[in-house]
């Protein structure tokens, strides 16, 4: 009876105590979230209400300064002008350009690298290189520059220098007339006729050949060919001259062909090349310079030896410095290749000698 009482006495308590206890923390744990949430709340939206805030001021307070800088700096376009170095040029120069853009500020902006340039006759001249005008032929050309809405433009004349000594080389010569096959393309075989010299040009510029005179042993007093007035080479091109015979159907790239011109009276003579050997001058209008020469075979017994049945070539074409025989020669399409290289492929023209890579 007393453990029951006991009991009865306790349990209530425990129950009212335990019951209290769960409510109080229970209050207390509520209340507390609350408040924390927000707090974290109001921190985290002034926070990111002030980020993005100070983030879309900076945003478009430098963006409005930046626009409004740039268009209170940037100045009209009000004029170009284009200068020349000089107006008057050789073929053996380089004409120098100047582009300068004018705004309305006051200020001046060189542009010639980002201006467009045309010529208006490109057979007389080429811009190869910015700020350059390469030379072709004789004649007056307009360089016009284009930048923006605007355009200028200027005025070279050109003339062409003489050939003088170091100008040509003789790349090759054919002596034996009777070689198999037609190399001046008329259709007839001629042992006068069919003989050939091929001039290639090796200086870095047109040159005049006017009044340039062919000569070899036998008849040094009357050249074998005189070149008519106006007769003009560009850097890169060669000229094939013919014993005789009709040459108009010959044609190659950057080459030309001709027949020899000579005052032999009666009995033609054409270039009169020895077949055992000759030596073979090009004189400059002068009288007396001496362009280029070659002497093969008898004519000189250090020199290239003749040969017959084939042309006799440099190799490589132009710029080799030994001669040998055609049709041995480096990749050879064949015994002669008048107005072309060894193994058929064109001359390279000015455009080839000029280009910048």
């Amino acid at each position: 009876m007393t453990l029951s009482m006991r009991s009865l006495l306790f349990l209530p308590a425990l129950s009212f105590a335990v019951a209290c206890g769960d409510k109080d923390e229970g209050g207390n744990g509520s209340t507390g979230g609350a408040e924390e949430a927000d707090a974290d709340t109001d921190t985290d939206t002034d926070a990111d209400a002030d980020a993005d805030t100070d983030a879309d001021t900076d945003a478009d307070t430098d963006a409005d300064t930046d626009a409004d800088t740039d268009a209170d700096t940037d100045a009209d376009l009000s004029g170009l002008t284009v200068t020349a170095d000089a107006a008057e040029l050789t073929s053996r120069d380089r004409g120098v350009y100047t582009v300068t853009a004018e705004f309305t500020d006051g200020t001046n902006t060189d542009v010639t690298t980002d201006a467009t340039i045309e010529v208006d006759d490109e057979t007389l001249a080429k811009v190869y290189e910015t700020g350059f005008l390469q030379p072709l032929d004789a004649g007056s050309v307009v360089l016009t520059a284009t930048y923006e809405t605007l355009s200028a433009d200027t005025t070279f004349t050109i003339t062409v220098d003489a050939a003088t000594a170091g100008d040509l080389v003789i790349n090759e010569v054919l002596s034996d007339g009777t070689v198999e096959g037609d190399p001046n393309g008329d259709g007839t075989l001629n042992s006068t006729e069919d003989e050939f010299i091929e001039l290639a040009n090796i200086a870095d510029a047109t040159v005049d050949l006017s009044g340039v005179t062919i000569v070899e042993t036998d008849f040094a007093f009357q050249p074998r060919h005189t070149f008519a007035e106006g007769t003009h080479l560009k850097a890169g091109e060669a000229i094939v001259i013919y014993g005789g015979g009709d040459a108009s159907t010959m044609s190659a790239p950057n080459a030309w062909f001709m027949v020899a011109d000579n005052e032999d009276p009666g009995l033609q003579y054409g270039l009169s090349l020895a077949n055992d050997g000759e030596h073979v001058q090009v004189i400059a209008a002068d009288g007396t310079t001496v362009v280029t020469e070659l002497a093969f075979g008898t004519a000189d017994e250090t020199g290239p030896e003749a040969i017959l049945d084939a042309s006799l070539t440099l190799d490589p074409d132009v710029w080799g410095t030994d001669y040998t025989h055609h049709t041995y020669g480096t990749d050879s399409d064949g015994d002669f290749s008048p107005g072309t290289y060894i193994d058929g492929s064109t001359f390279p023209g000015p455009d080839g000698r000029y280009t910048v890579e």
